[in-house]
């Protein structure tokens, strides 16, 4: 039996919306991307909301998605990388749902997301300075994301890795 909502969290880049999908898909349950959710309901890309209204807007906004996501059931959410980061998001997270941290190192992180420039937000800079930029958004937010009911570390994480420790919480 799985948690009725599993959420799962990490840095932009980690394979969160990806790996949600298809554990999703393999044990039954509804996929929701937060992110595509405001993408949908605000009508605006992330990085269009970042530049139109700011961070604090997408922030609010951001927390609406996640208190929506308390009303779902067997569901598995893709947070945005920040999500668990701001207000009481990670307590919230842990209260109504399990969260997985997928701890995934920095030099992988900075190849995948170098593809995507413009398109996050808050790693809209130089391509060489992606590294450093992500290295101090790890060291920001690690505190948070290390608050996670299951921390999976790797660089080539798969939703089978992700199944076989939910597997181990499972058993009594």
């Amino acid at each position: 039996m799985f948690p009725e909502r599993i959420y799962l969290l990490g840095m932009p880049g980690s394979g969160k919306s990806t790996l949600a999908k298809q554990l999703a898909k393999e044990i039954g349950y509804h996929f929701l991307d937060l992110d595509e959710w405001i993408v949908q309901s605000e009508r605006n890309t992330v990085a269009e909301i970042f530049a139109i209204k700011g961070e604090d807007y997408f922030r609010e906004i951001e927390r609406k998605a996640l208190l929506h996501t308390l009303t779902l059931e067997k569901t598995v959410i893709a947070t945005g990388g920040g999500t668990p980061c701001f207000f009481d998001n990670m307590q919230t997270i842990k209260t109504y749902g399990f969260a997985i941290f997928l701890d995934v190192p920095v030099e992988i992180l900075a190849q995948r997301v170098s593809k995507e420039s413009g398109v996050r937000p808050l790693l809209n800079v130089k391509p060489e300075e992606i590294n450093a930029q992500l290295q101090e958004k790890y060291n920001q937010r690690l505190p948070f994301y290390k608050q996670a009911n299951l921390i999976i570390s790797g660089g080539n994480l798969s939703v089978q890795d992700i199944l076989q420790w939910l597997s181990y919480i499972d058993k009594p």
